[in-house]
Parts: structure tokens; C-alpha cells; sequence
């Protein structure tokens, strides 16, 4: 129950592990994709917080496995905990002037009963989830720091350039290929390991576009049965799952039923994207745009060195092609030869100018 483990809050703070809101985060090395505390996970909960006081239209619906009225009842809930204040006069809700704050709401949630916990922190994921999505079809979405090499994907730098003059220091330019997938051959080696009774592989209940998925569901806390999930083209999947939500989505299924649709998805995801793996057509690509979405292979092309002495120059550059929605992602990166690579992602789109740009700088230089 949340309400017993509210002592730990402070120690979960001290770890990193404040905002993760769900218990499952302490189970794993990297809690940062557990942190709500950002701009998106405040703006979902602003979002929640005036839905469930009547001051805005609701995002999502409400948790469908919540018996009662879930507005009225939650509403009751943070009036109890103080982040919702009744009129003396009007009888009207009113937000309490730290309602957007993340540690208040997760603090103050706790004192609510079980079952409403729950369902708020549900709600608000979900509303999250929406949030998330808006941002990324209008280009809004900034990741924070993209990690890479340090869980199952594979690194490899393929190509390096360095441009050096006095007006900018050095400039490093890492071109890398990021390797995700899980072969046939790999997954069965994984699967030989397994001896649970719910380990296996799943086949996809539903089919999209004539296609079904097949995944391999592995244990990884008995005790709360969660399950890590790997994929023919993404690997492990960042985020466990418990047993009820796999089989409600698929189905145990032995090898051999597993193997055909594993090797179509895995052999597809070399060239092919999710959205025309399952649609059929990808929107970008009709557009004559990249799309890596679901690929097992990426190429990321990394600035490092002095970029800030540069940052005029690397920001012209990808303003004039990125039609006015500028997005910035900082990477950190373990080769498999142990080079430690920081920088900002650079979109291919933008390399060649930028390229240019410096190879200018550099012979301009006495």
C-alpha cells in the first residue's frame, strides 16, 4: 500500500527516484524514465488538476476499472488533502496555489484512500501519455538526455570528422550506428534460459495489416510478477509489465508458432518503419522525410567538442531546415570499444550544410 511506505519519500529523493510515482522504478539502474518532474509531466498535471475542478475539458477518460463516480469522488479526495479548497460562500472548488507541483501532489496523494491513489495516478498517466502525444505531432517533444550503449543495444562509430580553428576550438562530428534488434538466433539462446511457467514467447491477439507480432516475455520480480518484454526490432522493452496486461494484448504461443512472425518483423525493421510495418504507409516517408520509428537500426550523427563556442553557427543551420521547429537532443553514448561520446544529435537532413559550415570556418583561418 502506498499510504505504509510514505517514510521512504525522502530516502526515494535522495536516490533520484522522487517523481517516478510508480514502485517499480526502484527496480531498475535507470530511474530517469520514471521522472515526471518536467515540463510535460507539469503541464499534465495542471491539465488533471483543473479537469477534475470543472476549469477544463478532460484530456482522457477516467480509469474504466474505477467503480463510482471518479471526478466526484476524487475531487472529495484532494479536498481532504489539501490541494483543493472549498468556497465558504459559493461552495465552489478552487485549486490551491501549489496544485501544479509534482512532489506536493505526490506527497499529498498518499493521505487519499487506496483505490483512489491508484486511479489518480492512473489518470494522470494517461493524461500524460496524451500530453506526450500532442507534443510529439506538433514537434514539441524534447527527450532530456538520450542514452545509449548502456543497456542491450549495441554501438558502433562508423565515421569521424574534426574541424579545429581559433574562432571555434574543436569540433568533433561522430557518426553512429546504434544496433536494437534481436535476431532469431539471439532470442532463442534467451529463451532457453526461461523456466517459468508464465516465460514464453506471445503472439499478438490482434493482427494490423495482415501482421502479427511475436514477443518473448521474461520474469524479473517474482514477487510483484512483472515481466521484461523483447521485441524483434527494439529489444527489451524499457518498461516491465504484469502478466494480466500481456495476456489481455496476446497469447502463449511455443517457437515454432513464434519463429515466422518474429523473423518477417525482425528481417522488415532493417529499411522499414512501424507505421508501414503495421499501416502499410508511413505519412513521412510519403513526404520524402526520414522515419526511424521501430527500425532496429539507427544512425545518429553526434556534435561534441566546443559546441557552445559554435552554437550560433549549429543553430543557423538546422533553423533553416527544420521549418522554424528547432528541436534540441543531447545524447550519451558507450561504443563497443568503450568510447564515451557526449554531443548534440544532429538530423541528417542538416549534416551536409553543417559540414560545410565548419570545413568554411577552418580554411578562412591564417
Amino acid at each position: 500500500m502506498l499510504v505504509s511506505i510514505s517514510f521512504l519519500i525522502p530516502i526515494f529523493l535522495t536516490q533520484g527516484a522522487l517523481t517516478h510515482g510508480d514502485r517499480r522504478a526502484t527496480e531498475s539502474r535507470d530511474l530517469s524514465r520514471y521522472n515526471f518532474d518536467n515540463k510535460f509531466g507539469r503541464q499534465a498535471l495542471e491539465v488533471v488538476m483543473r479537469s477534475i475542478v470543472g476549469l477544463e475539458t478532460p484530456l482522457v477518460l477516467p480509469p474504466k476499472c474505477y467503480k463510482g463516480e471518479f471526478f466526484k469522488d476524487i475531487l472529495k479526495g484532494l479536498v481532504g488533502v489539501g490541494i483543493v479548497n472549498i468556497d465558504e460562500k459559493s461552495g465552489l472548488p478552487s485549486l490551491d496555489k501549489d496544485y501544479n507541483s509534482m512532489g506536493k501532489f505526490l506527497n499529498r496523494i498518499l493521505g487519499m484512500e487506496v483505490s483512489q491513489q491508484n486511479s489518480l495516478f492512473q489518470y494522470f498517466s494517461d493524461t500524460l501519455a496524451a500530453v506526450i502525444r500532442q507534443a510529439k505531432r506538433t514537434g514539441r517533444y524534447d527527450m532530456g538526455i538520450l542514452d545509449l550503449g548502456s543497456g542491450t543495444e549495441r554501438v558502433r562509430r562508423i565515421n569521424y570528422q574534426k574541424f579545429e580553428s581559433s574562432s571555434t576550438g574543436l569540433i568533433e562530428l561522430h557518426t553512429v550506428l546504434v544496433e536494437r534488434g534481436v535476431s532469431w538466433d539471439e532470442v532463442m539462446d534467451r529463451w532457453a534460459e526461461l523456466c517459468g511457467t508464465e516465460e514464453s514467447f506471445y503472439i499478438s491477439l490482434q493482427a494490423r495489416n495482415g501482421k502479427r507480432t511475436a514477443i518473448l516475455v521474461q520474469e524479473t520480480s517474482a514477487r510483484r510478477r512483472l515481466y521484461s518484454i523483447h521485441r524483434p526490432n527494439t529489444g527489451i522493452q524499457p518498461r516491465p509489465e504484469n502478466i494480466q496486461d500481456i495476456c489481455a494484448k496476446y497469447r502463449k504461443a511455443t517457437a515454432e508458432e513464434a519463429r515466422p512472425h518474429w523473423e518477417d518483423q525482425y528481417n522488415a525493421s532493417k529499411d522499414l518503419c512501424s507505421h508501414a510495418y503495421w499501416r502499410g504507409r508511413c505519412r513521412r516517408a510519403c513526404l520524402g522525410l526520414p522515419c526511424d520509428i521501430g527500425l532496429r537500426n539507427r544512425t545518429f550523427h553526434v556534435l561534441g567538442g566546443s559546441v557552445l563556442r559554435s552554437w550560433g553557427r549549429v543553430e543557423a543551420v538546422m533553423a533553416s531546415r527544420s521549418g522554424g521547429s528547432l528541436k534540441v537532443q543531447v545524447v550519451r553514448l558507450r561504443t563497443e570499444d568503450d568510447q564515451r561520446i557526449v554531443g548534440l544529435v544532429i538530423p541528417e537532413n542538416c549534416v551536409p550544410a553543417l559540414v560545410a559550415s565548419f570545413l568554411q570556418e577552418c580554411q578562412s583561418q591564417p
